[in-house]
């Protein structure tokens, strides 16, 4: 196998550590599938509860769960760091997807340092994870309206918390109207030819 040359660009196949990030993409995409799939299954027949009573029955929630923590033990194995963004849809309690509505309830609180926060808290094992809110983008506030008329009050508004900044004053020498100067007891009045008397000739 050929030597790449050092200047060549990286095409998209060339991600280091594939395999890896394929395996790392495949157990996240199973673990949220089995937590989307109905858990309700129809009532065993006698057969079938005999048959059960040899085998452990696994429940597809701790399959997914199971997915997760293979996951996390793969990716410290192997040194490949997972995105934050896909941290912050993990349990740290009990390794399971936070989907919202469906294993996480999301609530949006006030903070004191961030402004608003929002809480994410797992149905399964009700442990809480606060995460600072994402203020409104400047894209989304310059966006034009749509052709639909929408009440204004309805959508999420920007509500400024800290006092705005006073406009500075301009500095003492650049002060027109309220800069005087003084020769001994006479005022000098500014001069086109001369200035505004602050330097003597």
């Amino acid at each position: 196998m050929a030597k790449t040359p050092k200047n060549e660009t990286p095409g998209p196949n060339s991600v280091p550590n594939r395999d890896i990030m394929q395996r790392l993409n495949f157990l996240y995409q199973a673990s949220v599938y089995l937590n989307s799939v109905d858990t309700s299954s129809p009532q065993p027949t006698d057969t079938e509860q005999s048959w059960s009573r040899r085998k452990p029955n696994a429940r597809v929630g701790d399959i997914s769960r199971n997915y997760i923590d293979m996951m996390k033990v793969v990716g410290t194995k192997t040194t490949v760091k997972m995105d934050p963004s896909v941290k912050r849809t993990l349990c740290k309690g009990c390794s399971s997807v936070l989907v919202p509505g469906t294993t996480a309830t999301i609530r949006t609180k006030k903070s004191s340092s961030h402004g608003h926060a929002v809480t994410y808290t797992c149905m399964i094992c009700n442990e809480s994870r606060r995460l600072p809110a994402p203020p409104l983008s400047d894209a989304e506030e310059t966006m034009p309206e749509a052709t639909m008329d929408v009440d204004s009050s309805a959508g999420p508004q920007k509500k400024s918390r800290r006092k705005k900044r006073a406009n500075r004053q301009v500095a003492l020498f650049a002060r027109t109207r309220m800069h005087v100067v003084h020769r001994g007891n006479e005022r000098v009045d500014e001069d086109s030819l001369r200035g505004n008397g602050l330097f003597m000739v």
